[in-house]
């Protein structure tokens, strides 16, 4: 039987929204190819893995393994998968190394129809879409016998103080169309300047700026709750700096942001 391995990251809302994006894909490859999806999670985090848990089998995996130190090489080697997913991020880039199958290629998700038979072997995740299935059941989780081994991130112990949405900001050239702004107002959304970045500890944050287009260093320490939505307008290739987003919305600002008021997104940033 075929494989596809998904590292599902851990965030306080549950999982990474590019591991939510990934499993869908990988949801709609395996009922074509008859595969098995396993999602994978490093450490053994108690009561706290009920969140990934959740996550996984909602966005369509079959299986749920929390790995130990050795990350999903073990697995990889035994289950040889036709594909592998991460996020494209700090995280997921270095769970792929640990495989130690060669590079990953990024692959921009911007709509849930992909040719999925070009994909890379290897192949870490930016999304610009929200997850496409939302399954009712909860799957079975098993644990590496060295997964609690495994150094967690301390807000794990304490996912609940940070699990909540929180205020919505924006960071923005002062020349923003006034479509754009006007938008971002109604939304609620609060403008902040570089001087907020290292203070962004909860909420979103939505950046939109042909000035400064790649997100800072400083995004990188932010807290745990925290999140980043880029807007990198009629940008096309992937920065590296873009591992610090959780979603990168494709397309022109004013559009890109009108469809932040959908019944489908106003969930994710309320």
């Amino acid at each position: 039987m075929a494989h596809i391995l998904v590292y599902a990251q851990r965030t306080p809302q549950g999982i990474h929204p590019a591991s939510a994006t990934a499993l869908c894909l990988a949801r709609d490859i395996a009922s074509e190819r008859g595969a098995t999806i396993t999602a994978v999670c490093p450490g053994d985090a108690g009561r706290a893995d009920q969140f990934v848990l959740g996550g996984v089998s909602r966005y369509g995996a079959d299986l749920l393994t929390f790995l130990g130190p050795a990350g999903m090489r073990p697995l990889f080697e035994r289950l040889r998968p036709l594909l592998v997913f991460s996020p494209y991020t700090e995280e997921g880039l270095g769970a792929l190394e640990l495989v130690g199958a060669g590079p990953a290629e990024p692959l921009w998700l911007q709509e849930p129809e992909v040719e999925w038979d070009r994909l890379a072997s290897l192949t870490t995740l930016l999304t610009g879409a929200l997850p496409w299935y939302e399954l009712p059941s909860i799957i079975d989780a098993e644990y590496d016998n060295e997964a609690s081994l495994v150094d967690l991130p301390e807000w794990v112990a304490r996912i609940d103080q940070h699990a909540g949405r929180g205020p919505l900001r924006f960071f923005a050239d002062p020349e923003l169309d006034a479509t754009t702004r006007a938008t971002l107002t109604s939304l609620g959304a609060k403008q902040v300047g570089s001087d907020y970045l290292d203070q962004h500890t909860s909420g979103t944050l939505l950046w939109l700026s042909a000035a400064e287009p790649h997100l800072p260093e400083a995004l990188t320490t932010r807290g745990p709750g925290a999140r980043v939505m880029l807007f990198p307008g009629e940008a096309t290739e992937v920065h590296p700096s873009w591992t610090r987003a959780d979603w990168v919305v494709p397309g022109p600002w004013p559009e890109a942001v009108k469809q932040l008021h959908s019944d489908l997104w106003k969930p994710v940033i309320a």
